[in-house]
């Protein structure tokens, strides 16, 4: 934290003011719960469990649908309860007792209890129990460290004594309780033995370990490292300790008003040796790296600096060059997806944050002779990458395309934007960025606070004295990296536009084409990336978006929805063509970009993969055709050779409410896919469906029909949110299937647009060429797999224009423009 920085802005702006003066409110709201009795009560001497892995047994006897995390409702005033905001029932509770009962040995004994009755299949473990007990543990400890670093903030921002004491006393608590606390894992299992041991054997444990009944110890916790912990049961410990290491490190050297330091010797000693150091042992154990472990690195290098150990420094470094080497993609892109890229990034920010200007301590080096001075890893190429990579996936609207396992509406957090815009100062599109998302004068500060203060609309509420209504349960909630890391008098440097760039990321394949001056406009997106973690069977799907609606549309992530795999992973939930109505391969199904090219007029991407063995060509050339001025279209050529049946699939998350060129009739008894109302029929020629957006977009896709194909519309999987508010919603797919292992292409444009009329008026094809019509002339397209030539005549001339991909716009009998990629 730039703690200098903050009082600047502190003492220039009233946004910084209105922050400092609401840390210090939330802090004396809750003071009372540091009194040594509540403390007792709070941060227990048992064994957290986790917020997570606690279906709801009330859910399941009511015949209501029942998530394997629950969904449950928690609140300091009731702490020792939760509530199912589904069936809106208690726990715990009398009617679902925890008479299972499991009895620790090592350390102090403890009493872990879990429900009776019939278990519950929770993901891959097939008996599990849930503990409410456990689940109120782990949420209480969430939330008093977090009040922890709180009130170490507040101390920071007015330097009243009173705040230390009371973050002290809370982190001499916890200092008390987590050298007994086991290591366990959310599942219910837990390590009866050393965490030293355990940490170290947690796969291979020397000891059966204590798992509730009719499960049988296999002395091994399940899923290892990847669920594991001690004040939480989710992998990341970091989330607590990174905390910890946080609060103590901004109020160790705290004194009261006579100059008596509010820690004493021997009580920094006991946090440092018992809470912080204490910690690191499950955590230097698990080598992998992965979007959690990478995070837990971290938190060990923080130790490692607070209290002055240089190797769990050079843990978490190493932890942070083969995170941004080897886990993002060598373009910065991330390996999985939007969403998990920035639980990565979340991982190291503070990393990068905390080492700047680090040096070993004097006379240190380590066991090749070396040692660090003055670090700055905001100066690695690789780290450079990933930022950049953030920054060139947003769409128009600021948030991500929600490929793969990412939510819809995912957004990059102002608070990194604000370190972008801190560390790299040169890069003026990071600023245009942060104006944009914190208005032009930078008046409005990021982070959760003060979207609370300031709402979505960005607007200044009347009083600057309230209550922020946020829940210190959530991780991060106090941060506002405006007050710490934005420079005082940021808003006096000029900044150009906001502008988004065609980008196609040689690792990630996934191009990103837009439309418009500052390319906000539209997106359209074509996958030909890699299956990888949390990746879904996608490959060479297709999503367009345009001012603000999703014109083909992607389903998005249900996180760990039980149904997930069946819906929003597999093949059908995306607009790509599957084959003898199979799942894409998971593995081994390559992806090759052929052309990406962008003009003015033209940005086209040509791509391939081996998604089915089945198939000996697999290729889509997708384009957006712009005549500027909201007037853009995408043209779409599929082909595949290979294979007893193809299909091209479709949706959208409108009803289609109008078809021309065509008649379908509903298909009773008959099944494709899991389809509900379906309707089929045929057409030997040039069909289009019409439907709204969500928005004010109305759309239009026509289709160029081949021989014998036919077509199916029904109803299918449209859920998005995994809490289930949508549960039962459905979208309508479109189907355009054909058979026989020959070469098929399919052939299709879609439009979206605002106005009283489309701009694609008709749509033929001729002799290999695409024609469309539209309201400013006629568009001539040619798509060939090798090289072709497009012939276009104007007036008595006969035009050739030899290539891969050639568009020829003529308006009037003249040649208007026309774009060759070769």
């Amino acid at each position: 934290m730039d703690i200098a920085k903050a009082r600047e802005n502190i003492k220039r702006y009233p946004w910084a003011r209105n922050y400092a003066v609401n840390i210090e409110k939330y802090a004396q709201l809750f003071l009372h719960l540091v009194k040594p009795e509540a403390l007792a009560g709070l941060i227990e001497e048992t064994t957290p469990g986790d917020p997570l892995w606690t279906p709801c047994p009330a859910c399941r006897d009511q015949g209501k649908p029942v998530h394997p995390h629950g969904l449950w409702e928690w609140d300091i005033a009731q702490a020792d309860e939760i509530k199912c905001t589904v069936c809106k029932s208690t726990f715990p509770n009398a009617k679902y007792p925890e008479d299972v009962v499991l009895k620790t040995k090592w350390g102090k004994p403890q009493n872990l209890t879990f429900l009776g009755g019939d278990p519950f299949v929770i993901f891959g473990f097939m008996e599990g129990r849930p503990s409410f007990t456990a689940n109120i543990r782990a949420r209480k400890v969430q939330w008093m460290i977090n009040y922890a670093r709180m009130l170490a903030e507040a101390f920071t921002v007015s330097k009243k004594p009173a705040y230390a004491i009371a973050c002290r006393d809370i982190l001499l608590r916890f200092a008390e309780c987590y050298p007994n606390w086991l290591i366990h894992v959310g599942y219910g299992e837990y390590a009866d033995m050393d965490p030293r041991t355990a940490a170290l054997h947690i796969k291979n444990l020397p000891q059966p370990e204590l798992t509730p009944p009719p499960n049988k110890p296999d002395a091994a916790l399940w899923t290892g490292h990847w669920s594991a912990g001690r004040a939480s049961g989710v992998g990341l410990e970091s989330d607590f300790i990174r905390k910890a290491v946080e609060a103590y490190d901004l109020t160790c050297t705290a004194s009261h008003s006579a100059d008596e330091p509010v820690y004493s010797d021997e009580q920094r000693k006991k946090i440092e040796r018992d809470l912080l150091l204490e910690s690191t042992i499950l955590l230097v154990c698990d080598k992998l790296i992965n979007n959690k472990s990478v995070s837990n690195r971290t938190a060990v290098a923080l130790v490692g600096m607070c209290t002055g150990h240089p190797e769990l420094v050079r843990f978490g470094l190493e932890g942070f060059g083969k995170t941004v080497n080897d886990w993002f993609l060598p373009d910065g892109a991330t390996s999985e997806s939007p969403f998990y890229g920035l639980m990565t990034l979340g991982g190291i920010w503070d990393m990068a944050q905390a080492a700047r200007g680090y040096s070993d301590p004097v006379g240190y080096t380590d066991q090749s002779g070396k040692r660090m001075d003055s670090l700055n890893l905001y100066d690695d190429m690789a780290y450079k990458n990933v930022w950049a990579a953030f920054f060139n996936g947003l769409q128009g609207d600021l948030n991500y395309p929600p490929y793969a396992d990412s939510f819809r509406n995912l957004k990059l957090d102002p608070a990194y934007v604000e370190l972008m815009v801190a560390n790299y100062p040169q890069r003026k599109e990071y600023l245009a960025l942060l104006k944009k998302l914190c208005g032009n004068d930078l008046s409005i500060p990021s982070g959760p606070i003060a979207q609370a203060y300031y709402g979505d609309d960005l607007k200044k509420p009347e009083s600057s004295a309230l209550i922020l209504p946020y829940d210190l349960a959530k991780p991060n909630s106090t941060y506002s990296f405006s007050v710490y890391y934005r420079a005082p008098g940021l808003e006096n440097t000029a900044s150009p536009a906001l502008t988004l760039k065609d980008w196609c990321p040689a690792d990630l394949r996934i191009g990103h084409m837009r439309t418009g001056p500052d390319g906000r406009e539209s997106l359209l997106t074509l996958s030909a990336s890699h299956y990888r973690g949390h990746h879904e069977r996608d490959s060479l799907n297709l999503y367009y978006w345009k001012k603000g609606c999703e014109i083909l549309s992607d389903l998005g992530y249900l996180w760990d929805h039980p149904l997930k795999y069946q819906t929003t992973m597999r093949t059908l939930a995306h607009n790509t063509v599957l084959i003898n109505e199979k799942e894409q391969r998971a593995k081994e199904r390559g992806g090759t970009v052929h052309h990406f090219f962008t003009d003015k007029h033209v940005k086209m991407m040509k791509a391939s993969s081996e998604a089915y063995q089945e198939t000996s060509v697999y290729r889509r050339t997708s384009a957006i055709i712009d005549h500027g001025n909201g007037d853009s279209y995408v043209i779409d050529f599929f082909t595949v050779k290979g294979g007893d049946k193809q299909d091209y699939v479709f949706h959208t998350h409108s009803t289609f409410n109008k078809l021309d060129g065509i008649t379908l009739s509903p298909l009773p008894g008959g099944k494709v896919y899991d389809l509900k109302n379906i309707r089929s029929g045929k057409s030997s020629s040039v069909w289009n469906i019409n439907w709204q957006t969500e928005g004010k977009q109305k759309c239009r896709a026509w289709s160029i029909a081949q021989s014998a194909e036919e077509v199916f519309i029904g109803d299918g999987w449209g859920q998005r949110d995994w809490k289930n508010t949508d549960i039962g919603a459905t979208v309508p797919y479109c189907i355009r299937r054909t058979t026989g292992d020959s070469a098929k292409t399919f052939i299709s444009v879609f439009e979206g647009y605002d106005s009283a009329k489309p701009f694609v008026r008709n749509v033929r094809f001729i002799d290999g060429a695409l024609i469309i019509d539209t309201a400013g002339g006629t568009d001539h397209i040619m798509r060939a797999d090798q090289e072709g030539v497009l012939q276009v005549k104007t007036g008595n001339e006969i035009n050739n224009f030899p290539g891969h991909f050639v568009c020829a716009s003529v308006k009037n009998g003249k040649l208007n423009w026309h774009t060759v990629v070769q």
